[in-house]
């Protein structure tokens, strides 16, 4: 009798074996991760750890709003997220619910379009909450509603949603106050 010798293959590196390593890997990142910072992301808080970010990135789900459908993000119901915009540019910042919310000192700008009171920062008048930026320095509304805008794209916990459409304006602007600006206010450079 003869005896047949079988070749051993060499044990191969699959697919299993790949999810293994990477989820040592993860797990190892989360533990020191934890050890160090107390927390699993490194200390890192902002919009990209959030999951209705990182939908809204994968989607690509723009929206585009009347000014009645964005009175509706005003963060009075808890199951939609809070809008506000800014000129047309509508943001995210249900991640500051405290804040925007119902009983958050920025409620008022929440679900409208508030580019004048941006401007004018006139937060006690009821009027500047409008997007009508008539009878304004044209120069300094576009820089700030600009500001705003940048402000609001590269914040760690808000994003651009969309946009509103807005109504034709009619009637008179509203009167003007007395500009109050914001801490850290740069106004705009001449040319």
């Amino acid at each position: 009798m003869t005896d047949v010798k079988q070749e051993k293959k060499p044990d191969s590196f699959g697919f299993v074996d790949v999810l293994r390593v990477l989820g040592g890997v993860i797990f190892l990142n989360a533990f020191l991760s934890w050890w160090f910072t107390s927390s699993s992301t490194w200390g890192y808080d902002g919009k990209w750890i959030n999951t209705s970010y990182l939908a809204h990135r994968i989607t690509n789900n723009f929206v585009n709003l009347t000014l009645e459908e964005l009175s509706l993000f005003n963060g009075t119901d808890s199951r939609l997220p809070i809008y506000v915009a800014v000129n047309g540019s509508v943001y995210d910042v249900s991640a500051s619910r405290g804040i925007y919310g119902p009983k958050g000192s920025y409620r008022m700008l929440s679900g409208k379009d508030a580019a004048r009171v941006y401007v004018t920062g006139c937060f006690r008048n009821p009027a500047e909450y409008t997007y009508d930026l008539r009878g304004l320095d044209e120069e300094e509304a576009s820089h700030d509603v600009k500001e705003w805008q940048i402000f609001y794209e590269h914040h760690p916990k808000y994003w651009l949603v969309g946009h509103v459409q807005h109504e034709v304006i009619q009637g008179e602007p509203p009167e003007p106050c007395e500009h109050v600006k914001f801490p850290g206010y740069h106004a705009p450079r001449s040319h």
